[in-house]
Parts: C-alpha cells; structure tokens; sequence
C-alpha cells in the first residue's frame, strides 16, 4: 500500500502515514526458548505493509500493526504496536518479547505503548474509535493514534489535507 501525506491548511505540521507492520522472526523452535532468549535469538521487522510482508508476518509466531503518531502535548512521535491475537502467547508475555525487543532499537521506553484489542472481533467503527482515544504514553494526555483528513492538525487544530 502507498504512503500517505498529510498537510495541515494552516501551519508548518505534515505527516505521512507509511501503513507499517511488525512481525517478530526468530530462528528458535519452542516456546520456552523464546521467552527466555538473549537478544540475538529475535529480530524486530519494522516494515510497510505489502503482500511479501503479510506473508512473512503471517508466518511468525507475533505480529501485528504499527502506528506512529505525534502527540501534541509533548511534542513527541508515539509509537504504537497492536499485536493480533495469539494463541501461542498471552498478552503478558507478548507485552515481555515486544518490549524488550523494541528496547533493543534504543527507543525511549515512553514514546511506545503496546495496545491489545483483537482486531477480527472488532466492528472497523469500533476500531476506529479505539485508535482515536488513547493516552499518550510520555505525558498521559488524551491523542489519536492516527492522523486522517477527519483528525484535526496536532499541532493547531485546524483541519488535515491529504497530499498527492
């Protein structure tokens, strides 16, 4: 799927929403191992979504989806990882990979948060209303894990235009 840019109508602020995934690779057979396992055993795949990476994040043990937003408050990109459902882990232990695995790529522990909701039993509208209403993990206010031309510019309010 391509980018897509947005330009605020009214101040500097632009963003370009790179539809990512995520998807964890590891070279190691049982469960036990991968939640035990140094460093060197997983690897964290950041990537947009086309049909070789569905692929790939189909074939392993977690995946989801990544939104990177800016929060207005602090002036910071959020980024958001929502794993699909597993059966393979619970989400605690999904929560244990993920964040040591993103600590690895020296993010600040407060511009990422892990959000579950499984999004084959979530209706879009209510997926949706999930992704606009969330807390900014670095200072707990209220912000939008997406931007779209029916979010207002975070920066000053005013309205989103898309960018071709």
């Amino acid at each position: 799927m391509a980018e897509i840019k947005f330009k605020c109508s009214e101040c500097d602020f632009s963003f370009i929403d790179k539809n990512l995934i995520f998807y964890i690779n590891s070279n190691l057979e049982d469960l036990e191992s991968i939640l035990n396992s140094s460093s060197a055993d997983l690897e964290l795949i950041e990537t947009i979504l086309n049909k070789e990476s569905s692929d790939e994040m189909t074939k392993s043990l977690i995946s989801g989806f990544l939104y990177e937003n800016y929060c207005p408050h602090c002036k910071k990109l959020i980024r958001t990882y929502v794993p699909e459902a597993n059966e393979l882990f619970n989400q605690d232990e999904i929560k244990k990979i993920l964040t040591k695995e993103i600590s690895k790529n020296s993010f600040d522990e407060n511009t990422f948060k892990i959000l579950f909701f499984d999004f084959k039993k979530t209706l879009y509208r209510d997926r949706r209303n999930i992704l606009e209403n969330n807390n900014c993990p670095n200072c707990n206010n209220e912000m939008s894990l997406v931007i779209s031309e029916k979010t207002p510019c975070p920066e000053c309010g005013a309205s989103l235009k898309e960018e071709f």
